[in-house]
This record gives structure tokens, sequence and C-alpha cells, in this order.
């Protein structure tokens, strides 16, 4: 329990449903929207409104070990890190279960997320697909979630809308009926730069901002700072707006050029994860999405045999950044997905 009305309806629900539930809010980091003092009495108070026993649980080392530094050492190297889907297959879904089934025997998980699971009565796998509410479906944060993950996971706003959910929240008088959605990275408390700058101290090296031609526009303050695609804050005079086309740690340089050079229309996936269906072999056609709440686009995912997989784009994708998710649907099914490590 986030102490937001989405998880205090979702254990409301199961509640109502007969279920023996208990509500767990994860401490993950010192600093955090998430867990602060005023969330966890907010999740508290929601807790004892509906009934059911409460406490916390800390993972404050493994978020850090898995999450902060994967997210740090991935900007500082170039890479475009989303730490909320490592969150979800390495904290949520794994630490904080395996904490809570040793600590009170817990059988099953339920959070707040806006997607649905199914289990294939034909093949036994569980499958995971958005959210009926296409304006909150939160799949695509969930990809890196594994099958025994999902067989004991349970999604109870799933066929819900978001004003169906406070809707509820208010019928039953729960204090947080009409909180605010937290929007930004739960750790990230006053913006990326300011973070990076801080974790990284000295390591955060200035360097020069090149064009195509290589020749020197201006100066960055750190790479750690920047993401392909990006035009504010370039601090370069052009004729034409600029973006950040590429990254290079190795010599610690930030490659800017034209918007139509930033597209990509084929890039590799690796450490992909299959989880609606069992690892293909053949091409198929499917739907991407390269970050949440972006509109799914037409491509040809063909499976390698080294586990990679090669996706191909009817169309340019503008602003796609090595480290980022690459997650396939077909329709409303996500199929699975993987970490960008480049063009194709």
């Amino acid at each position: 329990m986030s102490g937001g009305v989405d998880s205090a309806v979702a254990a409301y629900l199961l509640v109502r449903a007969g279920h023996d539930v208990r509500g767990v809010t994860s401490i993950n980091y010192q600093a955090s929207r998430c867990c602060d003092s005023r969330s966890i009495l907010q999740a508290k108070a929601a807790a004892e409104h509906i009934g059911i026993p409460y406490q916390t649980i800390d993972v404050i080392l493994p978020f850090r070990q898995k999450v902060v530094e994967a997210y740090i050492d991935g900007y500082k190297s170039g890479v475009t890190v989303n730490p909320c889907t490592i969150c979800n297959g390495e904290i949520r879904f794994e630490e904080i279960f395996d904490e809570a089934e040793w600590q009170f025997s817990a059988e099953a998980m339920a959070t707040g997320h806006y997607a649905r699971i199914r289990q294939d009565p034909a093949t036994g796998r569980w499958q995971l697909s958005r959210g009926l509410d296409p304006s909150k479906d939160q799949s695509y944060m969930l990809y890196r979630l594994r099958q025994e993950q999902l067989a004991r996971t349970l999604f109870p706003l799933g066929e819900l809308s978001k004003a169906e959910v406070r809707a509820l929240a208010a019928e039953i008088g729960l204090a947080v009926a009409n909180k605010p959605d937290s929007q930004d990275i739960c750790f990230v408390m006053d913006g990326h730069a300011a973070f990076m700058r801080e974790a990284l101290g000295d390591a955060m090296v200035p360097g020069p901002i090149v064009d195509l031609a290589g020749n020197v526009l201006g100066r960055h303050e750190g790479i750690a700072l920047y993401t392909i695609g990006q035009r504010r804050g370039l601090g370069v005079a052009a004729p034409a707006p600029m973006y950040v086309l590429r990254l290079d740690a190795a010599t610690n340089t930030v490659i800017v050029g034209p918007r139509d050079s930033a597209g990509l229309t084929a890039l590799v996936a690796t450490r992909f994860n299959w989880v609606s269906l069992a690892a293909p072999t053949a091409p198929f056609a499917a739907e991407l999405q390269v970050r949440y709440r972006t509109v799914p686009v037409p491509v040809q995912v063909t499976p390698q045999p080294d586990g990679n997989v090669h996706i191909a784009c009817d169309e340019p994708q503008f602003g796609v950044s090595p480290g980022q998710a690459a997650v396939i649907y077909h329709g409303d099914m996500l199929l699975g997905g993987g970490v960008i490590s480049g063009g194709g």
C-alpha cells in the first residue's frame, strides 16, 4: 500500500471478495515519495479504515543495489534506464513478496496496478494484458514479471476505470479518495539533474557537444544529464533545432543533429522476457511500445538464436535510446519485452 487511492481500493476489493488481507508498505529509499512518513501514515489509516492489519517491509538495501545503482550507472554510461520496470521485476514482485511469505506466510500479492492477468486454459500459461481503462494502463511497467510471479499476483483494479476507483473510495469513506496520482520516479526528489549531480559528484565531467560532422557546437555538463531525443537545455547555436542523437561515454561526447536524424527504423532488444506466450522462433507482426503512455506502432518481430529480439518498425521512431524498454503487444495482450541495446 503506497498511501494512495489505488492500492487502498485494491485492498478493499480483496477484503470484499473474502480474502485474508494484510496491508504492506515497502520502505525503499530514505528520501522517497512512495514511502515517506506521510504516505506511510496514509496507508496505515486506509488499512485501519478497511479493517486489515498493516506493516512495513524494509527493502532499502536491495532497492539501492538493483534499482538506484542501475539508474545511476546507466545514465553515467549514456543509457536511459527505466527504474520502475526494474523495481517491479526485482523488488516489488520478488523481494517484497519473499519477505511477506517468510514473515506471515503470504500466498499471493496484489497491487493497485491497472493491468489484467488471466491463465490460458489451453496451455496453463499466465498472460498479462492492458488494464480496461486505456488512459491508466500500466502493463508496460510490468513486462519483466515472470510466470511464477504472475501466478501469485492479483490486480483487482484491472477491470475498473480511475473514475470508478475514486468513486468507490469516496463511497466507502477513504480519506485518500481524491489524492493526486504520483507522476515522478519515487527516489528522484528534486529532478534528474540534481539527483545525478549529487550521486556522481566529481565523476560528472563536462565535455564537447558536436554535430554529425564532428564540429564542436558547445559544452555539456556531463552526459548523465542528457538522453536521446532531448532538445531543451543543449545551449548550442545552430540554424535549425538540434536534438541529442547519441551519447558516447567512451569519449564523453554528446552528438546532436536535426530531428530527422533521430529516428530508428529497427532495434535490438536484449534480456527479453516472453510473458504471455512461450518464446517463438518464427518472425511475426505485433505492436511496439518504447515508452510508458505512448501509442503502440506496427512492427515485425524476429526472435534471434541468442535470445535477443530484432524489431523492425514500419515508420521511424523518434528518440529511441539504449536502456529503454521495448515492449511488444498483440492487441491488449503483452507478449514480452526487453531492454533496447541499440539500432538493429
